[in-house]
């Protein structure tokens, strides 16, 4: 217990040292199609299900070995995601996990300064690897680490980073009951884009959440409290404006709400409300369904098939496909 209390100390102080920037992005993108139609939360469970131990790497459990993991991911203008990830076990170490992310942003215009285009293109790419473990400290508490290396390939600019995200989930079975603290990003750049004297630091971030199932009925609920190393998240907000009504609208943008029914092993129904998107993002004549995502389950036999909507404006919307197959 007193390893737990100074791990947690830990994680605390380390948010006070994050600054959220613009850099390095691609290593908060939550693109599985389950974590994505839950609204961007996590889930502290312990189940077979791979997807929730690449972002939460304490969910890592020995029911997810030999699971292949295959994301594909379609966003606005061009822009896809693609995911390829294993659980396997080292004997007497346990279980890791590891991914490969490939984000290819699509093909760019090459313009002079005066806006005149030269009829060649060039591209923009991100990739990310991947590699977690899981450390059980009692029947319903597991330790996770994620260590990442992420390069960034735009035009003739590159550069380089390693990042380690930090995790504790909490889950008892017998209550259907479940919590997490996530600590996300720790690390630096390894190559700079540039020469210049621009400090570039990591997207750090730290969230919280609980999950709860319903005990006489197939529905599980999800919270989180997300962006934990800054108060202010709303682009519409003022330093200055000390309003209730401000506050509120600060509290409620770090929330994330989520719901899943699970009318059987083989179908599962997924519903998400993101409350940050829908304040940033909704246009204010047609909010529409800005915010929210929704998503559904099958398996049949071996193989898994998860697909999620997810609309984060009235423009478009992006969508999910999540394959799993149980290979050993």
């Amino acid at each position: 217990m007193r390893n737990l209390l100074l791990t947690i100390f830990i994680f605390i102080s380390l948010i006070h040292f994050g600054q959220s920037n613009t850099t390095f992005n691609a290593l908060n993108f939550n693109t599985t199609a389950r974590i994505s139609a839950l609204g961007g939360t996590n889930v502290g469970v312990f189940d077979h299900d791979p997807s929730t131990s690449l972002l939460l790497p304490s969910n890592l459990t020995k029911e997810q070995e030999g699971s292949l993991l295959m994301n594909y991911v379609n966003y606005f203008a061009d822009t896809d995601i693609a995911i390829l990830s294993y659980i396997f076990k080292i004997n007497e170490i346990g279980i890791f996990s590891t991914s490969l992310t490939y984000c290819n942003y699509g093909q760019f215009d090459y313009a002079d300064p005066s806006g005149d285009f030269s009829g060649q293109q060039f591209s923009a790419n991100d990739i990310l690897l991947q590699i977690g473990h899981a450390k059980r400290l009692t029947n319903n508490l597991q330790m996770g680490l994620n260590l990442k290396f992420v390069g960034s390939f735009y035009e003739q600019y590159n550069a380089l980073a390693f990042a380690s995200d930090l995790s504790i989930t909490y889950y008892d079975k017998s209550k259907d009951f479940g919590s997490f603290i996530l600590v996300k990003n720790l690390g630096g750049p390894l190559k700079k884009y540039n020469q210049s004297g621009i400090q570039y630091r990591l997207p750090f971030t730290g969230e919280l959440g609980i999950n709860k199932k319903l005990e006489h009925a197939p529905i599980r609920f999800n919270l989180s409290y997300k962006h934990l190393e800054s108060w202010n998240m709303l682009s519409s907000n003022t330093e200055n404006d000390n309003s209730l009504e401000n506050f509120g609208r600060s509290f409620f943008s770090h929330l994330t709400l989520g719901t899943e029914l699970l009318f059987s092993e083989n179908f599962h129904f997924r519903f998400g409300y993101n409350f940050l998107n829908r304040m940033n993002l909704q246009p204010t004549s047609r909010p529409g369904t800005s915010g929210i995502s929704w998503g559904t389950q099958f398996k049949i036999k071996k193989l898994i098939i998860a697909y999620t909507n997810a609309k984060f404006h009235m423009s478009g919307t992006s969508n999910h496909i999540s394959v799993i197959r149980k290979i050993k």
